[in-house]
């Protein structure tokens, strides 16, 4: 026998024997999700799921709109506002810049005037939040909440309650 057609055969035979040995297992969905960790993207949205805004202090550009994790919201220049569309979809843009979702454009945000604040359906059919006609997104470098790290990068800018570029 060729020491091709030996090699062959003990690959084989291994993999056999290393199916054979070894049990299948299976994970349940949960225990699946905390073995990934933490995944970059848009914020998840579950069915029923609501986003919820509020307006936080920033030590660095005054009041800001922030998520339910009172994470810092930003707003893009390039986006549209009329009608509201996001130039952010992309994975390398959202992985960058997280798009607020809102499942069946449910939100709370009993500290905003609710006439400023909407949603609108991205190109995958996802709803995206918009406070005064701005698409909403996260910012992945601010690493605690109530960080504006984002504000001026890439032409996006923290969204204060009146949904205007956040200034002192």
């Amino acid at each position: 026998m060729s020491r091709f057609a030996v090699l062959a055969l003990v690959l084989a035979l291994g993999a056999c024997s290393s199916a054979a040995e070894e049990p299948e297992e299976t994970a349940s969905l949960q225990e699946l999700e905390a073995a990934a960790g933490p995944v970059a993207g848009p914020t998840p949205v579950l069915p029923g799921d609501v986003a919820t805004l509020r307006v936080e202090q920033s030590a660095a550009v005054g009041p800001v709109v922030a998520d339910r994790d009172h994470y810092t919201l930003y707003f893009s220049e390039q986006d549209s506002t009329n009608p509201p569309s996001s130039t952010c979809v992309e994975a390398e843009c959202t992985l960058v810049w997280i798009p607020l979702l809102a499942a069946g454009g449910q939100f709370e945000a009993a500290d905003l005037d609710p006439k400023l604040l909407s949603t609108f359906k991205r190109s995958d059919g996802t709803e995206q939040v918009t406070v005064g006609g701005h698409p909403v997104y996260r910012y992945v470098d601010d690493e605690e909440a109530g960080d504006a790290v984002g504000h001026g990068v890439d032409g996006r800018f923290a969204i204060s309650p009146s949904g205007a570029k956040a200034a002192r």
